[in-house]
């Protein structure tokens, strides 16, 4: 145990010191666990979440397309003109969007194709994008929390514990609309001396200048392709698991993704296909192997369930006591470890746990904990799939980031979202709303 703590600890560090390639590091964080015996070469393979990366990498394909065919700067000017050049109210549309999408696809989907089109929106109107996309991050794993194919723990959790969509949205819906406007306005009040100045700069010359320098027409072709392919995997990542039992075929996320992005490359020019494929971010794609296997061990050794078992403990003598641990220390753990392990350890020791005569409600226990480690997740720029998404755009098409911008902005807003989330839940408790 203490070998794999010790290692993913100097990853930790060596990643977040942000002087060496990340995915290089995890990846010889990975390969140390096995050299240490820690983890067999199966162990490896089992811990990656194939499922996951294929639905990256399909997104990644999608997204790509959809770039080149320059919809995105097609989309960012029509969003412009909608509201009349106002940056506040672009603001708070683009948190609305990351919030509700979010409920009905993954956060991962939504700020792959968000991060692109904030950024291109903010250099338009000389914004910087790092807050504005720190807080689509924010809002997406809170907007996630609501149903059960918003975030990858909710599917964990719903599909283990035995709860259906509509038992999350019932639940957690309502809790998640309501903390994902505690983070609008934070960030408000965080940006606003930004979109001020953004406002009183623009003048009906800078306007015109603005639609001048950004004239560019959309590429018919790759705009069709890019955009039935993207609709096409949101469609089947929304319906992928009652279609995978009506039809006997196993779907997955990753096949939602993966077969739309094949198709629509199948369509393209061979020029086209070479730009799409040296515009993935494959990076992301071996940072996410290496976490994985990192986390894996961590599990192999059994710490999640070493942690877990003190969770017993504190329901002797208040049960809403072990509820909202149950809400804090894993959402607090999930700023630092992806919350997709995290939430598999846990849902066996809610199971557990509730069959332990004097515990809570299992599904109470479920609502605590899924709401604490999605919106926990956004504390760090590795807490969740979609901050990493997020942050390596940002890196790739803005300039550094830095995890100490990253905290500073991100804690705050997450630990103020927890408290409003806690304290409804700890309010279902008490009036037996569960």
């Amino acid at each position: 145990m203490w070998i794999a703590i010790i290692i993913f600890v100097l990853v930790y560090v060596a990643v977040a010191s942000e002087k060496f390639p990340r995915h290089w590091v995890t990846l010889l964080g990975g390969s140390l666990l096995v050299v240490f015996g820690v983890m067999s070469f199966k162990d490896v393979t089992q811990a990656i979440n194939w499922e996951t990366l294929g639905l990256l990498a399909g997104m990644f394909v999608l997204v790509s397309i959809l770039t080149e065919s320059g919809f995105f700067h097609w989309l960012a000017m029509a969003a412009m003109r909608k509201v009349k050049y106002r940056p506040a109210a672009l603001f708070v549309i683009l948190i609305l969007m990351a919030t509700f999408l979010s409920m009905l696809m993954d956060s991962i989907t939504v700020m792959l194709f968000l991060s692109a089109l904030t950024v291109k929106l903010c250099h338009l109107l000389r914004i910087d994008p790092v807050p504005i996309v720190i807080a689509e991050v924010c809002a997406a794993n809170t907007g996630g929390s609501a149903t059960l194919v918003g975030d990858p723990p909710n599917v964990i959790l719903g599909t283990t514990l035995g709860f259906s969509f509509s038992d999350f949205a019932t639940h957690t819906g309502p809790i998640a609309i309501i903390t994902s406007l505690v983070i609008l306005v934070i960030f408000y009040f965080i940006c606003r001396k930004d979109l001020k100045t953004s406002k009183q700069w623009l003048t009906e010359y800078t306007i015109m200048e603005i639609e001048f320098n950004n004239r560019r027409d959309l590429h018919p072709q790759l705009t069709k392709v890019g955009l039935i392919g993207f609709g096409s995997a949101v469609l089947l990542l929304i319906f992928h698991l009652p279609l995978s039992h009506l039809l006997g075929i196993p779907l997955n996320a990753a096949t939602a993704a993966l077969l739309p992005a094949t198709i629509a490359i199948f369509f393209l020019s061979d020029n086209h296909k070479k730009a799409v494929i040296l515009k993935l971010d494959g990076e992301s794609i071996l940072f996410f192997c290496g976490l994985f296997i990192l986390i894996g061990g961590l599990e192999k050794v059994h710490l999640f369930e070493s942690l877990a078992g003190v969770f017993a403990k504190l329901a002797e003598g208040n049960t809403n006591t072990l509820v909202m641990a149950l809400h804090w220390a894993p959402g607090l753990l999930s700023g630092f470890v992806d919350n997709v392990p995290l939430a598999l350890a846990m849902s066996y020791v809610l199971k557990d746990l509730a069959a332990i005569p004097g515990m809570p409600a299992l599904s109470l226990m479920v609502w605590s904990l899924a709401l604490g480690v999605d919106i926990g997740g956004s504390m760090t720029p590795i807490g969740a799939s979609a901050n990493v998404v997020a942050y390596s755009y940002l890196e790739r098409r803005h300039g550094p980031v830095g995890w100490k911008k990253w905290l500073k902005l991100a804690v705050p807003a997450t630990l103020a979202a927890m408290v409003v989330a806690s304290l409804l839940v700890l309010a279902k408790s008490l009036i037996g709303w569960f």
